[in-house]
């Protein structure tokens, strides 16, 4: 299988294996870029960081993420990677469940992106900027 590199807003993710009930990935998130703050209906994953630092949010909670950080991320959980450093962010996935990449249902999006069911809504159903969410939240875990 040849690998499947996919450009994103954000940098790139490359396919290393993809069926219907598990995906593995290489993601590489830019500096100062992110992923949408979304959920999946119908997918979980685990993800590995392999290079760089950053931070994720899940559900209402920020953690920094540097390598050898691996985090699971069940299906319905609110989840972004945000890379707020100068160097890309590495980060292996796996997928498990019905694996679609139509099943993302984005809360909010720095690069205006929408999903199909255009919620427009962040977290607590309140619209946020999803840079600004994540610098705060990581603001209050540094002072706490």
């Amino acid at each position: 299988m040849e690998n499947k590199i996919v450009a994103k807003p954000w940098g790139y993710y490359e396919d290393l294996f993809r069926m219907k009930e598990v995906v593995f990935k290489r993601i590489v998130v830019n500096p100062d870029s992110q992923l949408s703050v979304q959920k999946h209906n119908e997918r979980g994953e685990f993800w590995y960081v392999a290079e760089g630092k950053g931070f994720i949010l899940y559900n209402d909670l920020a953690r920094d993420v540097h390598v050898g950080s691996s985090i699971e991320i069940p299906i319905g959980i609110t989840h972004c990677i945000v890379n707020n450093s100068d160097k890309p962010l590495v980060i292996y996935e796996m997928q498990y469940g019905n694996c679609s990449e139509d099943d993302i249902v984005r809360f909010s999006d720095k690069y205006g992106r929408k999903n199909e069911s255009d919620l427009g809504t962040g977290i607590s159903g309140s619209q946020c900027n999803p840079v600004a969410l994540c610098d705060n939240l990581k603001k209050e875990n540094e002072d706490g």
